[in-house]
């Protein structure tokens, strides 16, 4: 990941607060840096979205029962609280490592990858 800086503070503070103008320039430059990683990694299969976002809104899609059948592993984000929260789940562990690792390099932390059970 050449240019790419990370953004883990090396003290503990109080995290910084983003207001509205500079929550849309964040987001411009995530969908920006998304776009180009995207095209560099060559046709990609389209798959129906399970959460389309529109401004406030948020629409949840119906997920089929296959699609289901086909997850082996969660990921939990663990905060330095002690706190867990799910974040997505996978097919396959390495789709869980590749997607954990670029969790843990934007966002520091640490991000469990568990099994589930059959």
């Amino acid at each position: 990941m050449g240019g790419l800086r990370r953004r883990i503070s090396k003290r503990l503070a109080e995290p910084t607060k983003t207001d509205e103008i500079g929550t849309k320039l964040k987001l411009g430059n995530l969908v920006k840096r998304a776009k180009q990683k995207g095209s560099e990694h060559g046709p990609l299969v389209p798959i129906e979205a399970l959460v389309t976002v529109s401004q406030d809104e948020w629409t949840w899609q119906v997920v089929t029962h296959d699609v289901l059948d086909r997850l082996s592993h969660r990921l939990v984000f663990q905060t330095s609280g002690g706190f867990r929260r799910e974040i997505l789940m996978t097919e396959g562990l390495e789709t869980a490592v590749g997607a954990a690792s670029m969790i843990v390099e934007l966002d520091g932390g640490c991000v469990l990858i568990e099994t589930l059970e059959p």
